[in-house]
């Protein structure tokens, strides 16, 4: 599940780089850290712009608690982890401002608010360092699929082959579909050599490289895209891959319903696949008739979005690696309801070094984590999370979603088995 993750959150940064000569230094260097996820990293996240001037367009008076959160966002927050790999990944996030959270008595303590984050395999581990456990969540598809209806003698082993197989499936086919992504950005600059000074202290001769977005970029590259999808024999083959092995995938969960041999599978996907690519052409020619790039754009504006920026910044080492990464995103914007247009950002910076040789960390043991399910069977459990922290109000509310489900569970069999009694009585009533 992480590795999948990971490659769809790159696969957007990796389109974006295009084929324009400086973009392939980019796209060749997340490609690298796709191949080698071996590092530690450290950056900021946080939102930028006319925030606090947010309530006074829309005519509000923000009190001290909204005041508080518009400081909060604004400050953002700080991570810093270890990647070991796709599958195995550690993050500990820290807010840069908690007065909020301290006001309310969810936060106590010397250390600003915070949470660290172990993923392992399709296991999540997650707490504060108020609390004495980790919460203990799964991803594995195994793990719940008897109360989704999925027969009890189904293969957990054989499952998880087969969520591996999609993992790898869609990694390859980033790679590759990227490698012959044929769109040119028009504004791409190599700014040269730059000095990047690592969180370790390392200084890293790199080269910079600068990209700037707009709204008429993002739809001209959305429209290429889609248009180029839709074409792409890589992209039909990876559909029907796709599709066979969801289709095999259910076949294992419900094998009650029937198999089917490869060949029909795939005789199937190709149909399904074939029909879905021919639609979406039409729509598209149809769309691309009606709407060009310019008059969306304009109805964009007159819709209240008045415009876009997007800068990226990447500090490419010697060996290809995107040691640093900058990103200001701004939106312009004026709904009906305010005064005045604003402009609210988002701004990250990433630093990735160590590459090959990533601080180690532990696991936690059996003993150091409380599941859901532990949680449901003895209401003590929550205990291990501090009532002063926030942490402690996700993990009710996840205990509670898992009530709910357990609930509706139990009403599903009870109606399972009244339907089951009236079919089996029906026939001697006749």
């Amino acid at each position: 599940m992480w590795k999948k993750s990971s490659a769809l959150l790159l696969a957007g940064m990796l389109v974006l780089t295009g084929c324009a000569g400086e973009a392939s230094m980019v796209r060749d260097s997340i490609v690298q850290s796709l191949d080698k996820p071996n590092y530690d990293y450290e950056g900021t996240l946080k939102l930028t712009g006319d925030f606090d001037k947010l309530p006074a367009a829309l005519g509000e008076t923000p009190d001290a608690q909204g005041t508080a959160l518009l400081a909060a966002l604004k400050a953002g927050v700080s991570v810093k982890g270890s990647q070991l790999d796709l599958e195995n990944t550690k993050a500990v996030i820290e807010v840069n401002d908690d007065k909020l959270l301290r006001d309310n008595n969810l936060w106590t303590g010397d250390k600003k608010a915070s949470v660290e984050l172990l993923v392992n395999k399709d296991s999540f581990f997650v707490k504060s360092p108020l609390d004495s456990k980790y919460l203990v969540m799964s991803a594995d598809i195994s793990g719940d699929l008897t109360g989704l209806g999925a027969s009890e003698g189904v293969n957990p082993a054989k499952l998880k082959e087969y969520q591996e197989k999609m993992n790898d499936l869609t990694i390859s086919f980033i790679k590759k579909y990227v490698a012959k992504y044929g769109y040119k950005l028009n504004n791409v600059k190599n700014l040269g050599a730059a000095t990047v000074e690592l969180p370790n202290g390392e200084k890293v001769e790199t080269t910079h490289i600068a990209i700037q977005l707009d709204a008429k970029e993002l739809v001209n590259m959305f429209f290429y895209t889609a248009n180029d999808a839709v074409a792409s024999q890589d992209v039909k083959a990876f559909a029907i891959d796709m599709m066979v092995l969801s289709t095999s995938l259910q076949e294992e969960m419900f094998p009650e319903d029937g198999r089917t041999t490869d060949a029909e599978k795939r005789t199937m996907a190709e149909a399904a696949v074939t029909a879905g690519l021919a639609e979406a052409k039409v729509w598209l020619d149809e769309v691309g008739k009606t709407y060009t790039v310019d008059k969306i754009v304009e109805e964009m504006k007159t819709a209240g979005f008045h415009g876009l920026n997007w800068n990226l910044d990447f500090y490419i080492d010697k060996d290809k690696m995107p040691v640093q990464q900058k990103s200001a995103l701004n939106v312009t914007f004026q709904v009906e309801e305010m005064k005045e247009a604003l402009t609210i950002g988002l701004e990250a910076d990433q630093y990735a070094y160590n590459f090959g040789n990533a601080t180690k960390y532990a696991i936690p043991a059996a003993s150091e984590g409380v599941t859901v399910e532990q949680l449901y069977n003895d209401e003590k459990a929550i205990d291990s999370f501090s009532d002063k922290g926030f942490f402690r109000l996700f993990v009710q509310s996840t205990l509670d979603s898992y009530k709910a489900q357990k609930e509706w569970e139990a009403e599903w069999s009870e109606w399972e088995d009244v339907e089951e009694t009236e079919a089996v009585e029906e026939p001697a009533a006749a």
